[in-house]
């Protein structure tokens, strides 16, 4: 184990060519293929609501957006930086399409307006930081700089409304909901493992831990949107 410092990267030759950090590319393919199954067993459900046809969005694009960030890491000594910057971005869209999801169903309509008009303001400002941070911030040194305004958007995003529209969810409309907001505790071990810098192992390494950790989110999502189907069909 490594604790405050990580370990050096893996490198893998193929025919001349070095690539960095298969582990993380195997983590982030197995995030996509999760995620293209849970957006399958969303759509198969066959609700054409708004709630169900953002979340199948969000399961997509999240899916997209990590495994273009692992060729980001596998590609690292051919694309650089600029490598990562679409899996950044789609991290922002994935977050947007969550909170679409999740108020569509709101009660309240002069509310629910009031959280779209947020989410849709949010996400131009979380684009813009992001491209001013790429552009004019020299994140060659430190790359964890590029994710900060990813990173402040997804836990805005994921603390007011996987948390607390989740809680509130769960006493107005579905003890399903339950699930969001447990999902949330799920994922806050990650920002210790994260900051911290715990590596298990160079095969194992503490993006590996938060891969798994994401999947277990994944999979809660899943059961809160199936619980509020089975909700609906028995209302």
């Amino acid at each position: 184990m490594l604790i405050g410092k990580d370990f050096d990267k893996i490198e893998t030759t193929f025919y001349g060519y070095k690539f960095l950090e298969i582990n993380a590319f195997y983590g982030d393919t197995l995030i996509l293929i999760v995620a293209l199954f849970l957006a399958f067993k969303v759509s198969k459900l066959g609700k054409s609501e708004p709630f169900f046809n953002n979340w199948k969005w969000f399961f997509i694009i999240f899916g997209v957006g990590f495994f273009l960030g692992g060729l980001g890491h596998f590609m690292f000594n051919y694309w650089g930086l600029p490598g990562k910057y679409a899996s950044w971005y789609l991290g922002i869209f994935a977050v947007y399409f969550l909170e679409r999801a999740v108020i569509s169903i709101y009660k309240n309509e002069t509310w629910k307006r009031r959280f779209s008009s947020f989410f849709i303001i949010k996400l131009v400002f979380a684009l813009l930081g992001a491209t001013c941070v790429f552009v004019f911030v020299d994140i060659s040194q430190d790359p964890q700089k590029g994710l900060i305004v990813p990173t402040i958007n997804t836990i805005i995003g994921l603390g007011l409304v996987v948390g607390t529209v989740g809680y509130y969810y769960q006493k107005t409309i579905s003890p399903s909901f339950k699930y969001l907001w447990i999902s949330a505790l799920v994922l806050i071990p990650t920002a210790v493992i994260q900051s911290k810098k715990i590596n298990i192992h160079q095969w194992f390494d503490r993006n590996d831990v938060s891969h798994i950790l994401l999947i277990v989110s994944l999979f809660l999502y899943y059961k809160a949107i199936k619980g509020y189907s089975e909700h609906l069909t028995e209302h």
